[in-house]
This record gives C-alpha cells, structure tokens and sequence, in this order.
C-alpha cells in the first residue's frame, strides 16, 4: 500500500516537473537573441530545429522546380468559419471551432488523406519590405498567412498529427500591399484592436475561407517542417503562386501587438520570421506547366513572382538573410 501511494506520488511530481519544464520552454523562445530560432535546438525535445534535414521555409528556386502533371487542384470547403483569433505572443492565430459539422477538411491536390483545418496563422516583420517565412527566388513578401491542417484520416487531433508521418499540411499564402484589401484578411485585422496583449482572444463568426484564398489553382509544393519550436518534420507544404492584396494600415496594426501580458506593454512582436533553411536535395513540385510561366508565374533568373505591380516589381531581399 505504501509502496503504492508511493509510486503514484512520485509519478505526479514527475508529471508536474514536466509540465513546468514545457511551460518554462514555451515561454523562453522568441525569433531574436539568445532565444532566437539559432538556439531552438537546446531543448532536447526541439533538436530537429538543429540537426533536422527537412526543415523549413526555404527559398524557392524556379530552376529547381518539377512540374508534376497530376497535382490537381486542392479542394477547400466553401462555408464560413468561426473561431478566437489570439496574440499568442509570438504570432496572430486564427483558431477554428471544431465543433461544427461538416468539418473543415482539406483534400486533393498533393495530399493523400483528408486535412481538417485547425488554425490559422499569420507571419510578419518590422517592415513591408520583409515578412513572408518562404521566399521565391530571393524574394520576400511583407506577409504570409499559413493555414495549418491536420491528417483528419490517420489523427485523432493537431497534436498528434504533429508528430506523425503526413501528419500536417499547411498552405502558404504571400501578403501583398494594394489599394484594396481582402474582405477575409480585413475581418482579422479589424479584431486586432481586442488583442493587443499576449493572450488576449477576440470571437470572430462567419470568417470566409474562400475569400481569404487567393484566386488561383496553382501552387508549389515540397515535403518540410513546422517553423516554430519544435520544427516537427511531419508537413506537406503548398504555397500558391498568387498572393493576396491588404492595406498598409493592417500591416501596421500587426506590429502594434505586444509580445508580453499585463503590465509589460513595451516589447512588440514586429516579426515572427524563422530565417531560410537548406533544401537538401528536396524536391520541389508543381503545377504550373511551362509554357504557362511567363504568364502566370515569371521564372527567371532574376525575377519569379512579379505580382507586385504597384512597387514596380522592386526587388527585394529578407534583411539579415
């Protein structure tokens, strides 16, 4: 009996020491300094961010794409979403409600099973000039909304699907600055104003996932990692060759956010960017047929994304790259 009561005690002190330690470590990764993505890798648990060889994002290079005829068009579902989008602290997350029926699945395309939508993410930096994670042949975009899936077929949830094979697909789109902004974009930015503290949620009903989509059915798509702690090589990759368009000030107003709760106000998020990693010998698939590059996706040497018409196709580099 006492050995018993023992036991148990000391299985719950062990429970608690690894709940601190995870909770101590979730708060200690930032994208700078010495707790920035160069380090990730000092947790034990998060060593693929060293030594993984699937990592990612990566710069795309039009010469090394392989155009795949049977990548068909990725299939969404049409209806309205509701969720809390939140100030994570390191980034804005759209969290989807799951409660609703039919679910959110994701199919086709480069995929083999069935992806259920569990969030969505925004990524970006100090300045409009830098902030998509990928880049296209060395070129930076001022954002990049990730919208994150798990394998609904093989998983019973995201975290699970996290660490398994063909656990995740995740579905890159690059934030251009235009006149005009995007009705879905717009529906977050304007609850940005609810989160300006680490942790604060704000309820958001009837977010349009087809409008937030750019209006395109080609795309690249390559075999990577997650790019936040711990960098789970378990993602299928698709990134469109459209952007969409949103206004300056919602850019602003991402920047705006803190970092930190409470009383400490002062540290910005500004950027939640992980630095380009190898490609390894990757293969990088895609849609797009050849005779369709010029007008549709320009692959050169010098330029591969033109959509930027309004900066006059400015060449850009991610600083510190």
């Amino acid at each position: 009996m006492l050995c018993n009561w023992i036991t148990r005690f000391l299985d719950i002190l062990f429970l608690s020491f690894a709940s601190a330690q995870t909770s101590i470590w979730s708060n200690w990764w930032t994208y700078d300094g010495i707790s920035g993505p160069r380090y990730w890798g000092l947790n034990p648990e998060w060593i693929l961010c060293q030594v993984g060889k699937y990592q990612s994002p990566i710069d795309i290079q039009p010469e090394k794409l392989l155009y795949d005829p049977a990548l068909t068009a990725i299939l969404f579902p049409s209806k309205k979403m509701n969720g809390n989008l939140t100030n994570t602290g390191h980034d804005v997350t759209f969290h989807v409600e799951d409660d609703l029926l039919p679910h959110f699945n994701v199919t086709s395309g480069p995929l083999q099973y069935e992806y259920r939508i569990y969030q969505i993410k925004i990524h970006f930096a100090h300045s409009d000039v830098v902030g998509s994670e990928h880049l296209i042949n060395g070129l930076s975009f001022p954002a990049e909304v990730q919208i994150m899936a798990y394998n609904a077929d093989l998983c019973d949830n995201f975290t699970q699907a996290l660490v398994s094979p063909n656990g995740l697909a995740i579905f890159a789109i690059f934030v251009e600055i235009g006149p005009v902004g995007n009705e879905a974009f717009t529906i977050l930015a304007d609850n940005l104003k609810y989160i300006p503290s680490k942790g604060q949620s704000s309820w958001i009903s009837g977010l349009p996932l087809n409008i937030l989509l750019p209006r395109t059915t080609q795309y690249m798509t390559y075999e990577g990692s997650t790019t936040q702690p711990g960098c789970q090589e378990t993602v299928t990759w698709v990134i469109f060759n459209k952007p969409i368009y949103v206004l300056k000030e919602q850019m602003f107003e991402l920047r705006k956010l803190n970092q930190k709760g409470g009383s400490d106000q002062q540290l910005l998020i500004e950027g939640n960017v992980r630095p380009i990693m190898p490609l390894n010998n990757r293969v990088i698939r895609t849609n797009i047929k050849y005779e369709n590059k010029i007008k549709n996706c320009t692959v050169t040497k010098e330029v591969f994304y033109e959509v930027n018409t309004l900066r006059n196709n400015v060449r850009r580099k991610r600083e510190g790259r």
